[in-house]
């Protein structure tokens, strides 16, 4: 997730590139790379990947090969370019608005006008998060120690691996969690700090909350000592945050403590789809079916909303497949192979299981479960646009 303006500077003079550079870097909140072009493509984007949040190129000798390059890209592989350039060259400045220039500059440029430029950038930018919705998912053990907190936190690590999908995964256990130890993560108390602070938290602020993994998820968890319970968390606070966090991400995960009411029942409500875990045991079948109506009758959650996980799962067991079929009907269910080993040493090293041991039948189980959710959430972008605290375009 990206919150500073990310700016490319490009040009073929070093000279007229170094105090650009400068100037832009003394508006804060800017990311500033510069690419000096000297031989080869004309185009300054070539190979630039991702695409920063705008082009400011210095026009040369060259300048109409460098614009014909940049007029041949797709318009949704142009981001809004500024072109420094001297007036009185009417073809330069017609080439400029034919590569899709959103302002042209001439030397020496005040800081003012680039400090409108940039402002207007981030304007635009919270416009277009401000419209983003994020496919929220919840993950509830039917009973305690079944593996949410694994299942959680490989499923977001996939989410955000090789793919351009902002992924933030909530640990809502603000007394016992312990996902940042999955990541070999620091635990502190951003998710605690968030919700104090949520009145005024915007999608820019939330960056300074959050833990950033090196595959692309964001964390956002508690410290152990921290005295707050969940009960003890405010229904709105936790709203208000997850209405910020769906206009910053594409998919928000949530690992929920296996306690309903108030802050969990509001991540409940709102979720696109419910990850209910169990393991094939009488107990857990029968915590299982005692949540389903919880959350079926209290919380009026659809079926078709709630997918039953059973995890570590073996053949043979005195709960079979065909037990948990009858006793929670209606619900899709998937299975998770049993790699205690495997998943032990993963927690215990903070490496998640694709990085791990990404050819084992647990792993391999587990990105088919991301790949199902992934799909829900271009499906109800295609459908409704996402998921709302108001309830449009939440499948019932």
């Amino acid at each position: 997730m990206r919150y500073r303006l990310e700016i490319l500077v490009a040009g073929r003079s070093q000279q007229e590139l170094a105090p650009l550079q400068q100037l832009l870097h003394q508006q804060g909140d800017v990311n500033i790379s510069v690419r000096h072009i000297v031989n080869g493509h004309s185009d300054p984007l070539h190979n630039v990947h991702p695409l920063p949040d705008a082009l400011v190129l210095v026009a040369s000798e060259n300048w109409e090969a460098e614009l014909a390059a940049l007029t041949e890209r797709p318009a949704t592989q142009r981001p809004p370019l500024l072109l420094i350039g001297y007036k009185g060259n009417e073809n330069l400045i017609r080439a400029a608005m034919r590569a899709g220039a959103r302002d042209f500059f001439t030397p020496p440029i005040a800081e003012a006008e680039i400090a409108q430029f940039l402002q207007q950038l981030m304007r635009d930018k919270l416009a277009e998060c401000a419209r983003r919705t994020a496919h929220l998912t919840a993950v509830i053990n039917a009973k305690g120690g079944s593996g949410a907190s694994m299942i959680a936190a490989n499923v977001a690590h996939i989410l955000a691996t090789g793919s351009e999908h902002r992924t933030a995964l909530m640990d809502m256990d603000v007394q016992f969690g312990a996902l940042p130890l999955y990541f070999n993560l620091p635990p502190r108390n951003g998710l605690v700090r968030a919700l104090e602070q949520v009145e005024s938290l915007d999608t820019v602020a939330l960056e300074g909350y959050v833990q950033p993994h090196r595959s692309g998820v964001d964390l956002l968890a508690s410290a152990p000592d921290e005295l707050v319970s969940v009960a003890d968390v405010p229904e709105s606070r936790v709203e208000l945050l997850l209405q910020v966090m769906s206009q910053a991400y594409d998919d928000v995960v949530v690992d929920l403590p296996r306690w309903i009411g108030g802050s969990t029942a509001a991540v409940l409500e709102h979720a696109d789809r419910i990850l209910l875990v169990l393991e094939q045991s009488v107990a857990h079948l029968r915590d299982a079916k005692r949540l389903m109506s919880i959350l079926r009758q209290e919380i009026h959650v659809g079926a078709a909303r709630i997918t039953v996980v059973v995890n570590r799962y073996g053949k043979g067991n005195a709960v079979e497949l065909s037990d948990i079929r009858d006793a929670l009907p209606d619900h899709e269910i998937v299975t998770l192979s049993n790699d205690f080993r495997r998943v032990s040493e993963s927690i215990n090293i903070g490496t998640p299981l694709p990085e791990l041991a990404h050819k084992a039948p647990v792993t391999r189980d587990l990105v088919k479960l991301a790949g199902q959710l992934r799909e829900d959430t271009q499906h109800s972008r295609k459908k409704t646009g996402g998921w709302s605290l108001f309830g449009w375009g939440r499948p019932s």
